[in-house]
């Protein structure tokens, strides 16, 4: 009545590329990068990336400090470990800035990105099988993800196969004392200070071998992040609307991260009437309780002190993944207004500044949907 194939499976040929997607005819794939040992802290590492045969996914950036016979460290509110990282430059094989960050942004980027895990499974990097903390000494050993591609498609990854023309890495790395700065912690006072050693290992897709002409859909589309201080000041217990920076194309996610003059991350973001103003009109008026029960309700993960995140890139289900569409993105425009408003708290070190760490997508095609038709 029926039969069945008996070819072996290996022998198929996979068939033609129009209409399939990228990732059917590609794999997955790791090499190791560039690492580094015995680094003295607060020094410049401009590691050289490997060609990849492929289109870089993100980098698995890992550092550790280790050796040291340090004590009386006191980790509290600070952003300790992540503030060993005091800036980060990933640049594109033509200079183009695709992440620029401190360490606790970095951090941030990964559990509020939506391109890192998904929601109570590798978002958040301080919960990582390989995350350690010795709080007396300092000794720590993290990972972070330097993102790139946006989804699960591939789409904004990365080409990275002329080995003469390679993305650039640059990073510029803490003393542990200024490390340490926070509210609660304390650097460890007597004793030698270790060495860093760090790696960044690259995840890619590899190019098809069967169809190397096939790239992930709308290539050259890029996901890039921004950290920059909004211009105005937060007064104590005022009414204030605060304009962001960084508009002028498809914003997916808007992390905020308030600290007060001393530069320590503090809580008094207005509680009965937290606004985000497009051009003039309020689109969201909700409590600060609000914010962070959707906080968690997206991520999965407590909202840290000081943070708040409006994401976009809940097109397809509440909580934040992979798994999006872009249909929410926030289109803007070198013109669009986007400003955070309402009545702060009392704020005992003012005034206050407003680091905003922004999420944005530069679409090749013009628009964030046209990758969905291949």
């Amino acid at each position: 009545m029926g039969t069945v194939s008996r070819i072996p499976q290996t022998t198929v040929a996979p068939g033609g590329a129009s209409n399939v997607p990228f990732t059917r005819l590609s794999r997955q794939m790791q090499i190791l990068g560039p690492s580094i040992a015995g680094l003295a802290v607060g020094q410049l590492w401009t590691p050289t990336l490997k060609p990849v045969g492929g289109y870089l996914r993100y980098i698995d950036f890992n550092v550790a400090l280790v050796g040291s016979t340090q004590t009386g460290g006191v980790v509290g509110q600070g952003d300790y470990p992540w503030a060993l990282v005091q800036n980060l430059f990933f640049r594109d094989p033509f200079g183009q800035p695709i992440i620029q960050a401190d360490g606790y942004s970095l951090f941030l980027i990964n559990v509020y990105g939506g391109q890192t895990g998904q929601l109570g499974f590798g978002n958040n990097p301080a919960t990582m099988p390989s995350f350690t903390l010795t709080a007396g000494s300092g000794l720590t050993t993290f990972s972070l993800d330097i993102p790139l591609e946006m989804d699960s498609s591939a789409y904004c990854a990365l080409p990275s196969m002329n080995a003469s023309s390679q993305p650039q890495a640059q990073v510029q790395y803490n003393t542990v004392t200024a490390a340490y700065a926070g509210t609660g912690s304390t650097a460890p006072s007597t004793g030698t200070v270790g060495t860093l050693t760090a790696s960044m290992d690259e995840p890619f897709y590899g190019a098809p071998v069967d169809h190397p002409e096939v790239a992930p859909p709308d290539v050259g589309s890029s996901g890039q992040w921004s950290v920059a201080r909004a211009q105005s000041l937060v007064s104590s217990g005022a009414f204030q609307r605060i304009v962001l920076p960084r508009v002028g194309t498809w914003i997916h996610t808007l992390i905020l991260v308030l600290r007060d003059n001393t530069n320590t991350r503090v809580d008094f973001w207005p509680l009965t009437d937290l606004q985000l103003w497009v051009d003039g009109v309020p689109i969201l008026f909700e409590t600060l309780a609000e914010r962070t029960d959707n906080m968690f309700a997206q991520f999965g993960v407590a909202r840290p002190t000081g943070v708040i995140c409006y994401t976009f890139r809940n097109s397809v289900q509440k909580m934040v993944s992979t798994a999006d569409t872009y249909d929410l993105l926030l289109p803007t425009t070198p013109a669009t207004l986007l400003e955070i408003a309402g009545t702060f708290q009392a704020i005992a070190n003012q005034p206050a500044s407003i680091q905003v760490i922004t999420g944005e997508l530069f679409p090749q095609g013009g628009i964030p949907y046209t990758h969905l038709a291949s």
